[in-house]
């Protein structure tokens, strides 16, 4: 049955297949929206009793049981007009969708929140401990802190917390803060006993904070992977020490998804206290990067999976290998090097996705992009609820293709999508930005292997490794003259409103501008489209039309008016 109705349905491709895109936006919106309104709610000590569950699951509940009463508007015995109900009926399941999207993800982010809060490391903090010994295992590399009070920070998951002598299991995530001489001997992956100071974090994503550390004793290590990925990251690092400062700053950026002046060397505790680079230096090139809004080149995400994926496809293409062959080696480079860079919530978003590709791939089925981010996003907000709060995983980066054109396109697309998200960051508008990704886009990709092969073989021939770094650091030089010239000054940004408001304006003035701009494209389109059948072209009322034929009228009247008599 296939009546006029649906005809749209006959021209639909799987590889724009937008069906899922408003089932993940009201899933991230309603996971989101519960967390927001759990913390308000806390905020005010309880009063509001189980107020946030009601609401979360209530409200979706009634608009689903409203969505599977609305066939009932078929029924002879209503008097629904017939354009209704072909409305209804086109969109009726996919609301459906969105509202059981929508309640799955604020279920799961209300769950997580309650456990959070009864959780014994989050009592502790709230009470005020002083002090607490905690179990926790690592899970990223230590990285330069981001409190003067402290040298470094890394980030981690307790396991047990003792407070007031009584032990007892936690699953809370927490910010360590410490000094030399233990960060050069926190590795990511290791398991430790600390005592210090659990509190409410200030500011940042990691709900706790574990500073004032008194002792750090070590469980366990690493595993052999960690610990092998760990040397490989040492001598990828020795080997950009050698390097200009912007080397020594952006090749790891663009490579690992860490900028040189945050790495903490393994010795720091020997006393060493840096990897040589000048502070002011950096801390004006990474405000250049972001006034010049380039900054996202220095986050490892869907752009260095493509690299990669694009290599190890040509090579498999090369041996003739299958193409199940050619998916395992993409699946198996995707997770090697999502375990090499810095973790990061846009890390894990962006090895999900190309992993289903790999996927698509094997079963013999072409990728659907917009798809499988919707299906990602759903998946992850319903796994790890608190990620619907990070700025990371909402974060498209996008994938430079390899004509000006197409990075022209794809660079003003990922601008209007993550523009709103930058103001949540940063209440201003970087002014050059579309002019600077399109200068820089040519050498993302080249730099970007040069520093992964650096990193690949710099722990086994150094000075290989070395020559791969040195090539990665022409190509971020382009960055830094680009940053520089184009992220300085009071022209480079335009101030703009902050907050969850200032984020709104920005997707309202999108949309107006979006309609006017296809209202305009339209209305140029049907003036200048001509008849098959006849001749000229098609006879359009509006103000253009009715100028041009008010002007030939007048000139002809004048032209053969006998002004003689």
């Amino acid at each position: 049955m296939r009546g006029n109705t649906f005809e749209w349905r006959d021209g639909e491709q799987g590889s724009r297949d937008w069906r899922l895109l408003p089932a993940a936006l009201c899933g991230w919106a309603a996971s989101l929206a519960t967390h927001m309104g759990f913390d308000y709610c806390v905020e005010r000590d309880g009063r509001f009793g189980m107020l946030p569950l009601v609401v979360a699951l209530a409200v979706p509940l009634l608009a689903l049981l409203g969505l599977l009463g609305l066939p009932f508007l078929r029924s002879p015995m209503l008097r629904v007009p017939v354009g209704v109900r072909r409305a209804v009926s086109a969109w009726h399941f996919s609301i459906i969708v969105c509202v059981v999207a929508a309640m799955a993800c604020a279920s799961s982010a209300l769950t997580y929140d309650v456990l959070q809060w009864r959780d014994a490391a989050s009592y502790a903090a709230r009470n005020g401990e002083s002090d607490v010994v905690t179990l926790v295992r690592t899970t990223s590399p230590a990285v330069n802190s981001n409190r003067r009070a402290n040298d470094c920070q890394i980030d981690a998951t307790i396991s047990t917390i003792t407070a007031s002598q009584v032990t007892q299991p936690s699953m809370m995530r927490v910010r360590v803060y410490a000094d030399r001489p233990d960060c050069g001997t926190l590795k990511q992956g290791g398991e430790y006993r600390m005592r210090g100071t659990l509190a409410i974090s200030q500011y940042g994503a990691m709900p706790l904070w574990l500073t004032d550390i008194a002792s750090v004793e070590r469980i366990r290590g690493p595993n052999l992977a960690l610990r092998t990925i760990g040397m490989m990251q040492q001598a990828f690092f020795e080997q950009t020490s050698r390097l200009s400062d912007q080397g020594k700053v952006l090749v790891p950026g663009l490579t690992l998804g860490i900028l040189g002046q945050d790495y903490v060397p393994p010795d720091s505790g020997n006393g060493q206290t840096g990897t040589g680079i000048d502070s002011t230096y950096a801390n004006l090139l990474e405000n250049a990067f972001q006034r010049s809004g380039i900054l996202h080149l220095m986050a490892v995400s869907g752009g260095h999976l493509a690299v990669v994926a694009t290599l190890v496809r040509a090579v498999c293409s090369f041996l003739l290998l299958p193409k199940r062959v050619t998916a395992i080696a993409i699946g198996a480079s995707y997770i090697m090097l999502a375990m090499c860079v810095f973790p990061s919530d846009s890390v894990s978003r962006a090895l999900l996705m190309g992993l289903a590709g790999a996927g698509f791939l094997f079963l013999g089925r072409r990728t659907q992009a917009l798809s499988t981010l919707s299906w990602t996003t759903l998946g992850m907000l319903m796994v790890n609820p608190h990620m619907s709060r990070s700025f990371g995983f909402a974060w498209l980066t996008p994938i430079m293709p390899a004509f000006i054109a197409q990075t022209m396109a794809m660079t003003i697309a990922a601008q209007l999508f993550t523009l709103p998200i930058q103001v949540l960051i940063e209440p201003e508008l970087p002014v050059y930005s579309i002019p600077a990704n399109l200068v820089v886009a040519p050498f993302v990709g080249f730099s970007t292997l040069a520093g992964l092969a650096s990193l690949a073989i710099s722990w086994i021939l150094p000075s290989l490794g070395f020559i791969f770094a040195s090539l990665a650091s022409w190509g971020t030089a382009i960055m830094e003259f680009m940053a520089l010239n184009l992220g300085s000054g009071d022209h480079a940004t335009i101030p703009w409103t902050g907050d969850a408001g200032g984020a709104l304006l920005i997707i309202l003035v999108e949309i107006i501008g979006y309609t006017t701009a296809r209202f305009a494209g339209t209305l140029f389109a049907r003036i200048t489209t001509t008849e098959p059948n006849l001749p000229g072209r098609r006879l359009i009322h509006n103000p253009i039309e009715r100028a041009k034929a008010w002007g030939e009228r007048t000139y002809n009247a004048l032209k053969t008016m006998k002004w003689n008599e």
